[in-house]
């Protein structure tokens, strides 16, 4: 009797009613998101537990909310010690998953060079639904509600010529931790996705983001 075959863990797999998302357990299938017809990828991930304690840890004073633009990937990790100055040491854990995290998107971004922001967010901004002015951005949340994301066939305009809001059973999102690679507006098929509403819920986020310096082509 022939075996019958075992999906290998390197094996995108689809979202029901989403087809352009792909879903991957192992960071070395997060390339899909170049083959045509994808959106979004999705790297369920584990993390260590020092790093959920941390960032549990945290007021929202504390959070870290910081800006590098133009940055080689190599010196992710040391812009991040400079500009977190004395609270650098505590905040190890992060700095080390960021600068990962920053590597495995130039590695499949194709670039030498990345700009990345490290926010801690409280309000509705970017609470409306829409396509990132670039071509490709990771996004990953490491405390509150993860970045929400719409499949491709509930996508219509508004009046206003703006994504509109959609029906909120489509309104799908990303877990904590979780590793999302986003198609901007500026790839063939861009994912539709917004900050989740955060004002009236009196949460909070830590949100990083990673993608292509000002300077790409």
């Amino acid at each position: 009797m022939v075996p019958a075959a075992v999906a290998s863990p390197m094996t995108p797999a689809p979202i029901p009613g989403a087809p352009e998302v792909r879903v991957v357990d192992h960071p070395e299938a997060l390339g899909c998101i170049h083959q045509d017809g994808v959106a979004l990828v999705i790297w369920r991930r584990s993390v260590p537990d020092e790093l959920v304690r941390l960032l549990d840890s945290l007021s929202f004073a504390e959070l870290p909310h910081l800006r590098v633009e133009e940055i080689a990937v190599d010196a992710v990790t040391d812009a991040l010690d400079r500009a977190l100055g004395p609270r650098a040491p505590a905040l190890a854990p992060l700095i080390l998953d960021v600068g990962a995290l920053a590597r495995r998107y130039a590695q499949i971004a194709r670039l030498a060079r990345i700009r990345l922001r490290l926010e801690a967010i409280r309000d509705d901004a970017c609470r409306r639904f829409h396509a990132d002015q670039v071509r490709l951005r990771l996004l990953c949340t490491y405390r509150g509600p993860g970045t929400e994301w719409i499949p491709r066939a509930a996508v219509r305009l508004a009046e206003d010529g703006y994504v509109a809001d959609p029906d909120p059973a489509q309104i799908r999102r990303l877990e904590r931790f979780a590793v999302g690679l986003f198609a901007g507006a500026r790839a063939p098929l861009p994912c539709i996705h917004r900050s989740p509403p955060l004002a009236a819920t009196g949460g909070d986020r830590l949100l990083l983001v990673i993608d292509e310096g000002a300077g790409a082509a």
